[in-house]
């Protein structure tokens, strides 16, 4: 229960700048800002505000030299103090800068402000976030969905191969610009990340992972995340990408309660409900079931153990593989090392071969006494068969996931428009029949200037 009541870092989710819909101004929108027509560092107008989360403020911005357009994002003036989120702003320029991949945010300097606040600069994202797509068009169609999510899982794999881990995998944090007719991703904030390959950052580095503390958001954390566990790994990454796959195919998360407590409580006890027995009426295909599932496995040993591998898995679903994911077990003569079965195989092989041995000497010896050999008295004797000349391997089984109870889920538990960040909506009803309106084109830019 210690676990459950570990405090949630609300400044440090929900930094993604969101743009609201339509023309009319953000709350506050028009409210005076001190740094917009300000230069930062020598080199970086600010031209307007279009964003702010827990931790920090989004900014348009120009470079006073070349002209180009850039997101800076600028550390809240009340945190001025706070040493340890200035050190998670730099971590996150860093880390982010380090991977080197295209399908994650671009950061390219790193700054203070004349009143001494944090900021970094990053390229500007012309496009909208996937919770802002989810909220307006889930469900979406299939392939859509793993093609959002296959980018996902590059990005984060190669985060993963530098030893980054980045802890707070939500739809607020994956952005969609526009490339073409297609959906191209764009993971964006680093600012919980952790770095376990940390010898060459030093011990400070370490420190900024609180033992006891719950970062990231309740409603995509992986059940290891949510206890609080000091052994967090690139595995709590698999479980964010699957279950936001999740929400893209059905359009609702597995685990809601009406606070962070109960939906932490429920990812860690809670069975989740397959897709397509959750939206049984969208025809979601089994071998895609399968993979969001093993995504999805509570237990991370079961789970995918690379992203890489969970990459291919949806490669292959967008190649048309429907035999996906499926578990294969091992035949009797497959019995592992160590296997309760193996010892006695093995004598029974033994003894079996020690039988065929005796039948062919008692034979030859009868065919050396007489040159005609009698007709059989008796049925041909049966060999059992041996390890060593193992029968044909069995069909692989499938996994059949658990049925949904009324328990497991509560449908209808949160209209779209209503998604909070950091703790669950209150229920309300969700209509059933509802159909994918989503299409291949990517929605109107919360960036975009009115220019």
């Amino acid at each position: 229960m210690a676990a459950l009541m570990a405090e949630v870092d609300s400044s440090l989710s929900d930094t993604t700048p969101h743009t609201p819909s339509g023309n009319a101004p953000a709350e506050g929108a028009e409210r005076f800002d001190p740094l917009v027509g300000t230069v930062l560092a020598e080199r970086y107008a600010i031209v307007r505000r279009i964003g702010e989360g827990g931790m920090g403020a989004v900014y348009e911005a120009r470079h006073a030299i070349i002209g180009k357009r850039v997101a800076v994002k600028v550390l809240l003036e009340k945190f001025l103090e706070n040493q340890e989120l200035v050190a998670r702003l730099l971590q996150e320029a860093r880390l982010a800068s380090s991977i080197g991949h295209e399908n994650i945010v671009d950061v390219t300097d790193y700054g203070t402000t004349n009143d001494g606040r944090a900021f970094v600069v990053m390229e500007f994202l012309d496009g909208e976030a996937l919770a802002q797509l989810v909220i307006r068009d889930a469900p979406l169609p299939v392939e859509r969905s793993l093609s959002i999510l296959r980018q996902v899982c590059s990005a984060l794999s190669a985060a993963h191969a530098k030893g980054i881990v980045h802890r707070d995998v939500k739809p607020e944090n994956i952005y969609l610009v526009r490339r073409g007719e297609v959906d191209f991703v764009k993971v964006v904030d680093f600012g919980v990340s952790k770095a376990v390959q940390v010898r060459e950052e030093g011990p400070d580095w370490q420190r900024l992972t609180r033992t006891g503390t719950v970062l990231g958001t309740p409603l995509y954390m992986s059940p290891e995340q949510a206890r609080g566990g000091e052994d967090v790994d690139h595995r709590t990454d698999i479980w964010g990408a699957g279950l936001m796959l999740y929400e893209c195919l059905t359009g609702e998360v597995p685990f809601r309660a009406n606070n962070y407590l109960g939906v932490i409580s429920q990812v860690i006890t809670q069975e989740t409900v397959p897709p397509s027995q959750l939206r049984p009426e969208l025809g979601i295909p089994a071998a895609v079931d399968r993979v969001v599932m093993r995504a999805l496995e509570k237990d991370r040993d079961r789970r995918y153990q690379q992203m890489a591998d969970f990459e291919h898995d949806l490669e292959r679903l967008l190649a048309g593989d429907s035999t996906v994911a499926l578990r294969e077990v091992p035949g009797p003569s497959e019995a592992p090392a160590g296997h309760p079965l193996r010892w006695p195989l093995a004598a029974l092989g033994v003894l079996a071969l020690g039988v065929a041995i005796a039948v062919a000497l008692v034979g030859g010896g009868r065919q050396a006494q007489s040159p005609v050999a009698p007709a059989p008295s008796k049925p041909a004797v049966t060999v059992t068969p041996s390890v060593a000349a193992p029968a044909a391997h069995p069909a692989p089984a499938i996994s059949a996931p658990a049925p949904a109870t009324p328990e497991r889920v509560r449908r209808g538990a949160k209209p779209h428009g209503s998604r909070t960040s950091g703790t669950a909506a209150a229920a309300g009803p969700v209509e059933r029949g509802k159909k994918s309106k989503a299409d291949d084109a990517v929605a109107p830019s919360p960036y975009q200037s009115d220019e």
